[in-house]
């Protein structure tokens, strides 16, 4: 994992759920953001991933502040959607227009987080069916956009496809030729996944 220490505009901030003090790195850089749900955490799945870094540091050098979360003490996905809502919580009032974005477990956590709150689009990296008990829900209207690996033995593409096809509203997806981990041709790769999703959250939190 690559800590991001490096950037002007990153910044070391917490917020509270559900009884705890979480921390996250807020790249405060304009009045849109998007919060950013890292995989699963008890296979090291932190704010600093490496994945979601990149694409925060791609939204934020297009004006797009960014969330990178942490999740509280282990609830089977559960807790993690509750921690999800009050960092978007926490996020509304430092910006006007909001996106959510999750990775692998962080897909299926922010999948229902987003459909309990408003959010201007919501970008699936990985997205698996299930985690423990809990179900990808996308059952919400906003945009989306899938990203995921044709070669995904993690999150498998024929389960992709059941789940993409079942979305509900706007719906694209970008299908790399890579792994659940983004490895193939990397970083060319994590280029484009994040350059795409920097141009979906352009088009929907601007608006």
């Amino acid at each position: 994992m690559t800590p991001i220490t490096s950037d002007a505009c990153a910044q070391e901030v917490s917020f509270k759920s559900r009884g705890e003090i979480l921390p996250a790195t807020f790249y405060d850089i304009s009045s849109v953001g998007v919060v950013l749900c890292p995989p699963h955490p008890l296979y090291e799945g932190n704010r600093n991933d490496t994945r979601i870094v990149r694409v925060a540091r791609e939204l934020t050098s297009h004006n797009i502040s960014a969330l990178c979360i942490e999740y509280g003490s282990y609830g089977q996905g559960v807790k993690e959607v509750e921690n999800v809502l009050d960092a978007v919580s926490w996020m509304r009032k430092k910006v006007c227009s909001l996106g959510l974005l999750g990775y692998s477990f962080g897909a299926v956590v922010a999948s229902n987080a987003a459909a309990r709150t408003e959010v201007k689009g919501f970008v699936a990296m990985s997205i698996l069916k299930k985690v423990n008990g809990l179900e990808a829900n996308l059952d919400f209207d906003c945009p989306k956009l899938f990203v995921h690996g044709k070669r995904d033995d993690v999150a498998l593409y024929s389960e992709f496809e059941y789940i993409y096809a079942k979305a509900k509203g706007r719906k694209e997806k970008l299908v790399l030729y890579t792994g659940h981990f983004y490895m193939e041709n990397h970083p060319a790769t994590m280029d484009s996944a994040s350059k795409r999703i920097r141009e979906f959250f352009e088009e929907v939190v601007f608006k």
